[in-house]
């Protein structure tokens, strides 16, 4: 009598991951950009700052982090008054926990809607509470839609420097009820002074007023972020935005191969603005504002 031997299969354990979370550096700097230039659009505001200054700045006003799998980098974010990640999965989870360890500030945490909501619900565990929630239409432009008409802008200078801080202070005092002249004059003051000097904002001048102004927030080699698009208010309804954001499209749009920005989705003016020159909703982005340490 023969005996039959049968082949039972046994599945293999996964290796486990060995995950970190650290602290980078400047030695770090190579590694990160090259690993942040693999989605020019999303990383545009992390890569952005680390381009303009280093990795270890203070005005970054936070410090930048790396979740390492098995010694790979699978994730950046900064962490400090402003939360952004390059990056999802459960690095999320390992930067929530990294954050509550150091008591990180953390004002508003900014990305795709899908990251931002996973990050804050797990910060929520930690004991972080939410303060305000804004969404926001991600909007991406590759080609000038609109006709250039005319040339009205110009870069500012610091000659210009108080008249920019104020339509700076006004757009903000306008857009969220808080004056950064009163709760961070000297910082605020010097954020704009440095923009100016990297020759990142532009302006209309006219009556001896900046009656419209953007700013070049990131600027890497193939992206433009863009914010603080701004009218005066006793300029409004003449088409000066319409134009000068035209002009702006077409300027920026010769030296790289894509200019972005949020706008909030009941700010109808705004929209149709943006959309006339040429940008569209790419995806859903989301401003969580955290309330204060206790």
């Amino acid at each position: 009598m023969s005996t039959i031997l049968a082949e039972v299969y046994i599945p293999q354990a996964e290796p486990i991951k060995r995950c970190e979370v650290r602290e980078l550096a400047e030695t770090d700097r190579t590694r990160v950009l090259d690993f942040l230039a693999q989605d020019p659009l999303r990383s545009i505001h992390l890569r952005g700052m680390i381009e303009d200054h280093s990795i270890c700045h203070p005005a970054h006003r936070g410090r930048f982090f790396g979740y390492f799998e098995d010694g790979h980098l699978t994730a950046v974010a900064l962490l400090g008054h402003a939360i952004m990640i390059y990056g999802d999965g459960v690095a999320l989870h390992y930067f929530a926990e990294k954050a509550a360890e150091l008591r990180v500030k953390g004002h508003v945490i900014f990305g795709p809607r899908a990251q931002v909501e996973a990050f804050a619900e797990h910060l929520s565990r930690c004991g972080r509470e939410t303060k305000l929630v804004r969404e926001l239409h991600w909007m991406v432009c590759h080609q000038a839609a609109a006709l250039l008409n005319q040339l009205q802008l110009r870069r500012a200078n610091l000659d210009e420097l108080d008249m920019v801080v104020e339509a700076q202070a006004g757009m903000l005092l306008e857009a969220t009820g808080s004056d950064p002249r009163v709760t961070d004059p000297e910082g605020f003051r010097r954020r704009v002074a440095e923009r100016i000097e990297r020759g990142r904002v532009w302006v209309k001048m006219q009556d001896g007023k900046v009656v419209f102004k953007a700013d070049l927030q990131s600027v890497t080699e193939e992206v433009v972020y863009l914010e603080g698009i701004w009218t005066h208010q006793d300029y409004r309804h003449r088409g000066i935005a319409k134009s000068c954001v035209t002009e702006l499209t077409h300027r920026l749009l010769r030296q790289h191969m894509a200019l972005c920005l949020v706008v909030e989705p009941d700010e109808e003016a705004a929209l149709k603005i943006y959309q006339h020159v040429g940008f569209k909703v790419a995806a859903e982005y989301r401003a969580h504002y955290l309330k204060p340490l206790p």
